[in-house]
This record gives C-alpha cells, structure tokens and sequence, in this order.
C-alpha cells in the first residue's frame, strides 16, 4: 500500500460530466488514459492540465523513491454540498483502502481548494501543487477566453444573472414611466439575490425551476400547482407593492419599519398560498409515485402558522405606526390570537402527522 497519495481535484466533476468517467480515478495509466478522453472531449479544459500536472508530480515522486500512488477524485456539477459530500465518500474510500497517510494536492488554483478541509481531516498534506495554464496575452485570446467562461453553465450563471436582474428591473419600471424607482429596485432585487447566494437558497429555487420543468416534460398534473404558485407570488408582490405606494403618497411620511411592515400585511396570504400551491403539487407527486407523504404533509400547515404570525405582527406594527391603521383598537388581540392559532395549528398538524402511518 502507498505511503503517500498525489490527488487531483475536480469538484465540478467535468471529467465524468464530459467522459462518463466515474471517480476516483486510481493509478497512473487510468489518469493518463482519462485525461487524454477528457482532452479529446474538451481540449480547453483545464481539468486535463490538472490530470497531467498530478501524473508529473507523481512520476517526480517515483524517481525520488518514494512509495506513492496518484488518483483523481471528482465531485458534482452542483458545486457545494452535494459536491463535496460525494468527494468526502471517495477520500474515505481512498483512507479505508490504500491505507495512505499523506498526501500532494493537485488543483487549477480555483473553487478546488474548498475542499482542503475535508483533504486536511483524513490526511497530512505534505505540499500543494497549483497548475496554471499559460493563456494568449492578446486581445483576441482574452475575448475567446471569456467566450469561453461564458459558455460554461456555471460560470454564466454566476455572472450573466446579476445582469439580467438589473436590465429586466430597470426595464419594467422604464416601460411603467417610474425611472426614479429603477435604481430602488435595482438595488433591492440585487440585495436579495446577494441573501439567496449567501444563505445557498439558490439551489432551493435552482430546485424549483427544476421541477418545473420535469412536470411540464413528464405531463404531470403537479406542474399547474407550480404555475399558479409562481402566480400567486407574484400577485402578492405586487399587492404588497400597491400598499406601500399607497401609505408612501398618503398625508405622513412612513419609516422604512412601516414600508416593510405594509408590504409584508399585503402580500403575506398570497404568497402563503403560492407556497400551499406548490406544496400541494408536491404531494400529487409523492402519491402518484407512491413516495412517503409524510414530510410533504406538514408543509401547509407550517405556512399557515408562518402566516398567522407575520399576519398578526404587521397589523400590530402597523396600527402602532405614525401612518395609523384600521384595526388600532384591537391590533394586541389580533396579534396575541395569530400567535395562539399558528401554534394550535402546529402543534395539532404535527401530531396527525405522526400519528399518520409511515408507510404514507
């Protein structure tokens, strides 16, 4: 068994994605054999350089005498936690197995070294080797290199959406003639896009459109449910929207506290019920699969509750405000029974759902 492993990266699991190759890839004429299918597949990808930078530090290795071995591990196009638990299961293959106790890292210098946590709690790493490819310095070079990016999927996403939230914004309130809440819009739609990659809800809406898309392939009766949730959210916007319009051109100014608070009060039921609609849809699915139901179960309930709650604060918060509102005499009782039902609801939703048999 080797001593020592010289283990090239690929989170992004371009060399499967592109040769049907599945990892870790175990040996040097394995890697030499899958770095020369992957370059056939896609001579500009730099996953090839990395394949063969990991096969000459491992060569280098040999002629120095040292017993050691060179794999290549790969992970997910979805980069990030799907990603990197399929690598953490091929290093704990690769530990159980080769019995190596130290390791040469062989990456692109890119996303690839996230993981040296994951390297770094099963194995000493003795050195890491970074491959960078030499590119044209020219003008033509940089415009085919960013053509390039541009085509892969990934990239595009990262960097083409931003831009096509900021053009489709401003454009709608161009069309509405309210140029000077573009820039208003701009910076709150980007504001919550920066929340969803910070918080990783991108794969949850990634999810979504997914979904969408494999009802609408597949017929599925669940695909409307998904329409008229995307719908109903969207209505909710918009009412929530013509409430605060409506409280922003009224006699008193409003604080950023009531803006919030008001589109909060007009849009919540719509967009609860946007979110019963596609968990609704999602039930179909699990019955007509025959899949377990009893997750799927308790997701109305959890928004209805959700929504007493924030139905209740905003008419609170609201008949407190400078603005004033239409139920000021009895906001504390409406609050306090939002607050008494959504746990009701909960709690009573959650014990016929565990009383609910497994099997459904």
């Amino acid at each position: 068994m080797p001593k020592k492993l010289v283990i090239a990266i690929d989170r992004d699991d371009d060399l499967g994605r592109k040769t049907g190759i599945k990892s870790p890839v175990v040996g040097r004429r394995a890697n030499v054999e899958a770095a020369v299918r992957l370059a056939v597949a896609d001579p500009e990808e730099s996953d090839v350089n990395t394949m063969f930078g990991a096969v000459k530090v491992y060569d280098e290795l040999r002629r120095a005498g040292e017993d050691v071995e060179v794999v290549t591990v790969c992970g997910d196009e979805r980069v990030g936690v799907v990603s990197d638990t399929k690598i953490a299961e091929q290093l704990d293959w690769l530990k159980e197995n080769l019995k190596a106790e130290r390791v040469v890292v062989v990456s692109d210098g890119s996303e690839d070294e996230y993981i040296m946590p994951l390297i770094s709690s099963r194995f000493r790493i003795d050195a890491v080797n970074r491959v960078i490819v030499r590119q044209s310095r020219t003008l033509e070079g940089t415009y085919f290199l960013i053509k390039k990016m541009l085509d892969d999927p990934k990239i595009a996403r990262m960097t083409l959406t931003p831009i096509g939230i900021i053009f489709v914004v401003y454009s709608i309130f161009l069309l509405a003639r309210y140029p000077e809440w573009g820039s208003g819009a701009i910076i709150l739609t980007i504001g919550l896009y920066f929340l969803i990659k910070a918080y990783g809800l991108e794969d949850a809406v990634e999810e979504y459109f997914s979904t969408l898309r494999k009802a609408l392939l597949e017929g599925r009766l669940s695909f409307v449910a998904y329409v008229v949730s995307a719908i109903l959210i969207i209505i909710g916007a918009i009412q929530g929207v013509n409430l605060v319009w409506s409280i922003y051109t009224g006699k008193i100014a409003p604080g950023i506290i009531t803006i919030i608070t008001a589109f909060i009060y007009g849009s919540v039921w719509w967009i609860v019920g946007g979110g019963i609609s596609a968990s609704l849809g999602r039930l179909f699915d699990h019955l007509v699969e025959k899949k377990p139901v009893r997750r799927q179960l308790a997701m109305p309930f959890m928004l209805i509750s959700a929504g007493l709650v924030l139905w209740g604060a905003s008419v609170f918060i609201l008949a407190n405000s400078e603005v004033g509102f239409e139920f000021r005499h009895s906001a504390l009782q409406c609050l306090l029974y939002s607050i008494l039902g959504a746990v009701l609801i909960a709690a009573t939703s959650l014990m016929a759902i565990r009383a609910t048999p497994a099997r459904s």
